[in-house]
């Protein structure tokens, strides 16, 4: 590899992010386009490997990086998700990166992607077996075990959000009732909160979303709980439960040595984590006690250096 750099994207519903980033994880240049309004999958495809170049300002990619939400093809380097991507079912987000660069181009989940990341070169540093837990419009999962994804059978990723938390909770999309992600995203948060703005209890959560109830979001129902609005603390409540009893699980599923928390909801870690860390403590038959439970700390970041971190794996793999 030499000195090249790596290439990182991480291809988000509303934007895309590219950096090119050093082998020891240090970000050299980044940049950023819409991830919709290009007209076609191609137009947005020549877009992207342009800001690709841009990062590159002259020089060569060791390899690519990928990572977007699932489903994906990691065989044929395809996307088959329409509902939170504006790109066709089918997209090949590979050929065009190997067509242009003839580099290797590794494509991953973003959950994954930034598991990668936080264990390279964040929270889960050293960590034998370390689960990421990422709280946004959803909840993703990625488990790195010493140093690599984890997947499942047919390199499947594993649906952690999805994991049953509350069996009275709302019913999600997926077709179950109290997921994780339906409990503690910020979508399900905010939806939350906009049931009970239209309620009698909800009078805080109208007024801070401007008189309108479909205007809130999660963020009006944390400041309303901050604030002392039963209601909200309610719904806040609801989240922290689903939460700790998820890694309750997960730390007796997996048995993990490092449990890290990021994604936007996790702005305000310090309302989950005394929760989570007594269960921890509850954590008898697989002992919770030596597990580190940490925020994310790569930001917005995570993305991108996971996805590097993706390609150089995929090189020494094929070196």
């Amino acid at each position: 590899m030499g000195s090249k750099p790596l290439i990182g994207i991480d291809l988000g519903g509303t934007k895309t992010a590219v950096a090119a980033i050093t082998q020891d994880g240090r970000i050299l240049a980044r940049t950023q386009l819409p991830t919709g309004g290009h007209g076609s999958a191609e137009a947005f495809m020549a877009a992207l490997v342009a800001r690709v170049r841009e990062v590159l300002a002259g020089a060569e990619p060791a390899a690519i990086g990928i990572g977007a939400s699932g489903p994906l093809d990691l065989a044929r380097g395809t996307i088959h998700n329409p509902y939170t991507l504006p790109l066709p079912d089918g997209t090949d987000i590979v050929t065009p990166f190997r067509q242009a660069f003839a580099v290797p181009v590794a494509l991953e989940n973003d959950a994954d992607a930034a598991a990668l990341g936080e264990h390279w070169r964040g929270a889960a540093q050293g960590y034998e077996l370390a689960v990421c837990l990422t709280f946004g419009t959803g909840v993703g999962g990625g488990v790195v075990l010493k140093g690599r994804v984890f997947r499942g059978a047919g390199g499947v990723h594993p649906e952690i959000g999805h994991m049953p938390v509350d069996p009275s909770g709302p019913e999600c999309y997926c077709g179950v009732r109290g997921c994780l992600e339906a409990m503690a995203s910020g979508t399900a948060i905010g939806q939350a909160g906009l049931e009970a703005a239209q309620g009698r209890s909800g009078a805080a959560l109208l007024s801070l979303a401007g008189g309108r109830a479909e205007m809130v979001r999660a963020e009006h129902v944390f400041a309303a709980a901050r604030a002392g609005d039963a209601a909200a603390g309610e719904i806040i409540g609801r989240a922290v439960r689903a939460a700790a009893d998820a890694v309750f699980g997960l730390v007796h599923t997996l048995a993990p040595d490092a449990m890290v928390l990021g994604g936007g909801v996790m702005r305000h870690y310090d309302l989950f984590e005394p929760a989570v860390r007594d269960a921890l403590k509850r954590c008898v038959l697989v002992p919770g006690s030596g597990v580190l439970l940490a925020p994310a700390q790569l930001g917005n970041d995570a993305g991108v250096l996971g996805a590097a971190r993706a390609a150089a794996l995929l090189l020494q793999q094929q070196g």
